[in-house]
């Protein structure tokens, strides 16, 4: 029976051995499994935005789009060159005779009535160079300055663009700051009610305190818990919608390193909200300059257009043939008398766009004046908030390491200690809403007034 048991220890052993060499491989797998970390300040997350952003990328073809665009405007001054080679055959009377002629191989039996009536099958090959030179187009031209004023547009709604993702980025990145400082509060908080409730049961199992209060100290850790599990996934997606505005690998955790702060700002005489301007608007000053172009195209549809052109062409047996040189040169005077009130038409839809382009402006200019009214006020409103908070703050935390000690004592109430305890944690996380709500504002003030107002 003894040489039995000493089996059964030493299996007992090996599996043990077998179990910890097992688990600490799982923890090294677990360990190796984390996402890589990547600390990054603002501003590196704002120097990424420019390059990876998708809506700053997006924004970038657009005005390469425009661009081509212009580029394709330059044929209204610039000639057109082309080369064509054509091969025919044809036993056709006329054709026959005529491509002889243009082949410079017409000989006297050719003019025999039986040949000229009823020819064999002949074949040409025609090799023609031509080119075409514009000379006056007044449409093209005002075309061309309306597509260049576009091009200008297009350059204006890149900058804003930047800028306002630049301006996501710094709402997710303070976003992130304020969850990953929300969940520290939560934690420490979380780390008081577990000691509360243990004080609690201690109380409780002594008889100092009845099961209701224990009970409402344990509750509210498990309400801790659960605060704490809702703030871990909101600052996931933060996490997440951070990745997506930055263009980084989905597995890639990023820790914010600066914190949220209150920074000193420009006096309000120092700026000049009234003629404040922006990319955006800026982009439709260009826009309706555009149209004021096109109005003008528009109208000098009823003028002539006289453009030059000119062929070079060799005609042969042969494929790209040299045998039968001609040339032709002239000039083409176009002119539409009367295109069906198509040209009228015209005019009277440029001179609409150019009208809703002003009046897209002037809503834009007056909207943009209320938004910075408002991001000013609520920049003001977050100064007086944090104020307010942080003397909230300092009044809860003296109100809760009162109870507490009475509590300890045995001369506080449970409940009265969860209250104030609940009541400091609550003033906790106005302060952060405040001094993110402070940020944002100054953030968004910048952004409407594209210019930095924080030193």
């Amino acid at each position: 029976m003894q040489i039995k048991k000493r089996g059964g220890a030493k299996r007992t052993i090996v599996l043990t051995v077998l179990v910890l060499i097992l688990s600490h491989s799982v923890l090294a797998q677990s360990d190796g499994a984390q996402k890589p970390v990547q600390k990054m300040s603002l501003q590196e997350a704002l120097n990424i935005t420019k390059k990876a952003s998708f809506e700053v990328r997006m924004a970038e073809a657009d005005m390469q789009k425009v661009r081509s665009q212009y580029r394709q405007t330059n044929a209204t001054f610039l000639p057109q060159i082309s080369i064509e080679a054509t091969g025919v055959s044809t036993n056709d009377p006329l054709n026959v005779f005529g491509f002889r002629l243009k082949q410079e191989g017409v000989t006297t039996a050719d003019f025999n009535p039986a040949r000229l009536n009823d020819p064999d099958a002949y074949s040409n090959f025609i090799t023609k160079f031509q080119a075409q030179q514009p000379l006056f187009n007044a449409d093209a031209i005002f075309q061309r300055r309306a597509v260049k004023k576009q091009l200008e547009a297009a350059k204006e709604q890149l900058q804003g663009t930047i800028e306002y993702v630049r301006y996501q980025v710094k709402d997710t990145y303070y976003q992130l700051r304020l969850m990953d400082s929300k969940l520290q509060v939560i934690t420490k908080s979380l780390e008081i009610a577990h000691e509360n409730a243990r004080q609690a049961k201690d109380y409780q199992e002594q008889g100092m305190i009845t099961r209701a209060d224990y009970l409402a100290a344990k509750v509210r850790m498990l309400e801790l818990q659960s605060e704490q599990s809702k703030v871990k996934n909101q600052l996931q997606a933060v996490q997440d919608h951070l990745r997506y505005l930055l263009n980084i690998d989905e597995d890639v955790t990023i820790i914010a390193t600066d914190s949220l702060q209150v920074h000193p700002v420009v006096s309000n005489d120092n700026i000049n909200y009234q003629s404040s301007t922006n990319s955006r608007l800026d982009a439709m000053e260009y826009r309706i300059s555009a149209a004021r172009e096109m109005v003008r195209s528009s109208k000098f549809n009823f003028m002539p257009s006289v453009n030059l052109f000119g062929s070079y062409e060799f005609n042969d047996d042969v494929l790209l043939g040299t045998q039968g040189e001609s040339y032709m040169v002239g000039a083409t005077l176009t002119w539409d008398l009367f295109s069906g009130f198509k040209n009228v038409g015209k005019v009277m839809e440029s001179r609409a766009e150019l009208r809703k382009a002003e009046l897209a402006y002037e809503s834009q200019q007056f909207k943009n004046e209320i938004e910075i009214k408002q991001a000013r006020r609520s920049l003001d409103q977050a100064q007086e908030q944090l104020t307010f908070a942080k003397a909230a703050v300092e009044q809860s935390a003296e109100d809760y390491r009162i109870r507490k000690n009475r509590f300890e004592q045995g001369m506080e109430k449970t409940t009265d200690l969860l209250r104030a305890e609940a009541q400091l944690l609550e003033s906790k996380m106005q302060r952060l809403n405040a001094l993110y709500q402070y940020n944002l504002s100054l953030a968004t003030l910048e952004l409407l007034l594209e210019q930095e107002i924080s030193y």
